[in-house]
């Protein structure tokens, strides 16, 4: 399960000055949203303060980071199948991927697809601004 994690610190800007800045990321393998918070807290020595934790809608990640170039991007996939009644229907889902551009995460999503038993569709792939996966 991957739950998604808002949390404020305090940053020194260019000028020496304190600077609370916003930042989301990504905390896989986590039953309970208080393990995820959990997770934050150590993971920035408790020099945070975690807002919100909410699971995430990202069924799995189909890459891991190569390099730290590398952004984290959501792909909407739709798979296509036929019911019992020869209707067909579709299911949306959302998986995350890291890539350095769109064109790059569209290809990986398109090698992605072709793993799959039914029939899907890329619906969109989007750059997004959380910073990591943990």
């Amino acid at each position: 399960m991957i739950h998604e994690v808002t949390l404020k610190r305090v940053v020194v800007d260019s000028k020496g000055n304190d600077k609370e800045i916003k930042e989301n990321y990504l905390v896989e393998n986590k039953v309970f949203c208080a393990e995820a918070e959990a997770t934050m807290l150590e993971y920035w020595n408790a020099e945070c303060e975690v807002t919100s934790v909410r699971q995430s809608k990202i069924v799995e990640f189909v890459n891991q980071r190569a390099n730290d170039e590398q952004e984290i991007y959501l792909a909407e996939v739709e798979s296509i199948f036929v019911d019992e009644d020869g209707e067909e229907k579709a299911t949306k889902y959302v998986v995350g991927l890291f890539a350095t551009s769109v064109e790059e995460a569209t290809n990986m999503m398109k090698e992605y697809m072709r793993q799959g038993i039914q029939d899907m569709r890329l619906v969109s792939v989007k750059r997004t601004k959380i910073a990591d996966l943990l």
